[in-house]
């Protein structure tokens, strides 16, 4: 009889047990899907978003935020976090570090920022442009992320660096870079492409444009042929012993506008850009090429004047000078 009574008090207690159990995690449930999300998170936030597992967040550390979207400091830290709602509070349980760039003005593509369902996964995707403070570095990049949001250990990253462009509207003209856990997924590697597709931050070239010999493409095929690094923060490319270059049908000026000088004789029309490049039309085979490629934040700039027929001498604003034979350059054919 007593063995009868302590199982029903077993039982008794064990039901009361399951019942308080299933009620907290009613009232939990309850709790999470009213908590509001604190003020001091959801202010500095790019994206923030409850989950059934609590919060996920993407923001910036930095100390010179200028707006949601635009931060300039040393040191500009883009960090994606999750947390958990315990004791009625949310607990961060995950940081990560997406992007650490020093020296930069570093500005969130707000365009970008989207949500995607790939299989049974939620990604947040969204991409960043980073151009370094100062001179000395000149190139750019734009960077391209997909971050699983309730997994925060599954993101990738797509990265793209070049240069700006006279081709598009604040972009920069370059190639993407990919890392192997890109390489190795597929659909996210699509995914990130996509998104990359649809930036405004990068330059999209048509299909004829894909072509390198293009005249829109007549720096690249220039540097190539000249084995150059065009793009300085400070200098010149100097004195070359020879030059390549490349007759075009296409007018050259057309695609960086007038001149900042030019010059003229029965042979030659010259035009010299401000800090950046030289370039020539022929009166008598009716043809424009490429003499000098290159840009720079200083001592590029050139002074231009035809002492012969064929002879161009260069100036620099640093007062280094040489002279080049427009008769001696050697073209390639395209």
């Amino acid at each position: 009889m007593k063995k009868v009574i302590l199982i029903l008090i077993a039982s008794v207690l064990i039901s009361c047990t399951k019942e308080k159990s299933t009620r907290t995690e009613v009232v939990d449930k309850n709790l999470v899907e009213n908590f509001q999300i604190p003020d001091s998170l959801s202010r500095n936030s790019i994206f923030i978003e409850k989950n059934k597992d609590g919060i996920f967040r993407i923001w910036v550390q930095s100390k010179e935020p200028r707006g949601k979207y635009l931060y300039a400091d040393t040191l500009n830290i883009l960090k994606v976090e999750q947390f958990r709602f315990e004791n009625n509070h949310f607990k961060k349980i995950k940081s990560r570090d997406l992007a650490a760039i020093e020296w930069s003005y570093f500005s969130i593509d707000s365009a970008s920022i989207s949500s995607h369902q790939l299989n049974d996964a939620h990604y947040l995707l969204l991409s960043a442009h980073t151009e370094n403070m100062g001179k000395a570095i000149p190139d750019q990049m734009v960077q391209f992320w997909a971050i699983n949001k309730n997994n925060t250990d599954d993101y990738a990253e797509l990265m793209y660096s070049g240069y700006p462009t006279s081709s598009c509207d604040e972009c920069i003209k370059g190639d993407f870079t990919e890392d192997q856990k890109i390489k190795n997924n597929k659909p996210i590697r699509s995914l990130l492409y996509q998104l990359a597709k649809e930036s405004k931050l990068i330059y999209h070239p048509t299909l004829s444009e894909k072509n390198p010999n293009n005249y829109k493409n007549y720096q690249e095929k220039w540097a190539k042929d000249n084995g150059q690094e065009t793009h300085f923060g400070a200098g010149n490319i100097g004195e070359l012993d020879r030059i390549y270059s490349t007759y075009y049908k296409e007018d050259l000026f057309s695609i960086l506008g007038t001149p900042e000088n030019s010059i003229e004789n029965d042979r030659y029309i010259i035009g010299t850009y401000f800090r950046g490049d030289l370039l020539a039309y022929d009166k008598k085979k009716k043809l424009y090429f490429p003499v000098i490629v290159e840009s720079c934040a200083h001592f590029c700039n050139k002074n231009i004047e035809l002492v012969t027929e064929h002879t161009l001498k260069i100036t620099y604003e640093d007062d280094s000078s040489y002279e080049i034979d427009l008769s001696k350059i050697i073209f390639n054919k395209k």
